[in-house]
């Protein structure tokens, strides 16, 4: 008699289940212990694939490469190269090795806040941070921000475009950080430019101005720091206020702006005794061309006895100021002589992170 099927079940469940017992794994086999990995004659254990060493851009690619193409590396190539270098200006050469600079600045290690200072008016404050701040953003790819602290109707956001404006200010971002939490939510408030610079405005009624007090900006400043990695403060005229002091206070790094005159020079070193800067840099703007320009060491030479080191010299630049006006400041535009000192400050700061 043909047995039927198992404890009950239809031929059709019987199948099923034969079907199961096939598709199930074999019992692993009794394996003899082996020699110990350190034992006399053992072997290495295999790397698995996850562990070996992964194939490299480099083995696909053996010559260097740029924009897609080969980098030309042959003879012709060096003696172009050497040529080029040889021909040109010694100004040329130093931008050169500015741009070699700025594309190897060291990595900071958190936000950095960069205060620019002067005690006079008209001597460029607010034309510096918006330079330094452009070439951060454009040549560093930072995130940086430069906030217009003037008490008095500074102009930092009127250098943008009409059309990268905001009509906002820093005591409307103030106001609203708590409901801030992203990036994007920051764009309504700021003006963006091309270079990636975001310009941060003051509030355009004295009134609101005057209540902005130093502990509110210290609140703006541990705000903008959890977006941004620069802050640049184009403080107003003045150095004693009490908004300057704190500024100085808090920066990493300070600026000290003035023009190469003997007047003015001497102005601001006076005031310098009233702060304490522990790293301060020296830009002397607008500075004459003619054979009749003063003694420019001699200046250099008494601000680095307040611990404050000469940068950059940036030449009056009728260009800067009328790209400034209209809005269409490009760094890449501007003449060789005034470009080279922009980059040069650019340098200093950023070789100064912490």
């Amino acid at each position: 008699m043909e047995p039927g099927p198992l404890n009950g079940l239809d031929q059709v469940q019987e199948a099923e289940l034969e079907q199961a017992r096939q598709m199930r794994p074999a019992p692993e086999r009794d394996v003899a212990p082996g020699p110990a990995p350190d034992a006399p004659g053992a072997e290495a254990p295999r790397r698995d694939a996850g562990a070996r060493a992964a194939m490299s851009r480099q083995d696909v690619y053996a010559q260097p490469m740029r924009d897609g193409k080969p980098v030309p590396t042959g003879a012709l190539t060096r003696f172009s190269t050497w040529l080029k270098y040889t021909l040109a200006s010694e100004l040329q050469r130093r931008e050169w090795g500015l741009d070699e600079q700025l594309a190897h600045a060291p990595a900071m290690s958190r936000p950095n806040t960069v205060a620019v200072i002067s005690p006079k008016g008209g001597v460029g404050k607010t034309t510096i941070s918006f330079v330094l701040g452009n070439l951060l953003a454009e040549q560093l790819r930072l995130r940086v921000i430069a906030l217009d602290a003037n008490p008095d109707f500074g102009t930092l956001a009127s250098l943008a475009r009409d059309d990268h404006r905001s009509s906002r200010s820093l005591a409307d971002l103030l106001a609203d950080s708590s409901q801030i939490d992203s990036p994007a939510e920051l764009h309504p408030y700021v003006a963006r430019l091309p270079t990636g610079l975001h310009l941060l405005s003051a509030p355009a009624h004295a009134e609101v101005m005057a209540q902005m007090t130093p502990g509110l900006y210290g609140r703006l400043l541990d705000f903008l720091e959890r977006f941004y990695e620069v802050v640049i403060l184009d403080l107003g005229t003045g150095i004693t206020d009490p908004l300057a002091q704190f500024a100085v206070d808090r920066a990493d790094q300070t600026v000290v702006i003035t023009t190469p005159e003997w007047v003015t020079a001497a102005g601001v070193l006076g005031a310098l005794r009233y702060l304490q800067l522990e790293r301060g840099t020296l830009v002397l703007n607008q500075a004459p061309t003619g054979r009749h320009a003063g003694n420019r060491d001699v200046i250099e030479a008494n601000f680095r006895r307040h611990a404050v080191e000469t940068s950059a010299t940036i030449p009056y630049d009728d260009r800067l100021r009328v790209m400034l006006d209209t809005g269409t400041y490009a760094l890449s535009a501007l003449k060789l002589r005034t470009r080279v000192p922009v980059k040069e400050l650019g340098a200093t700061i950023a070789y100064n992170f912490v």
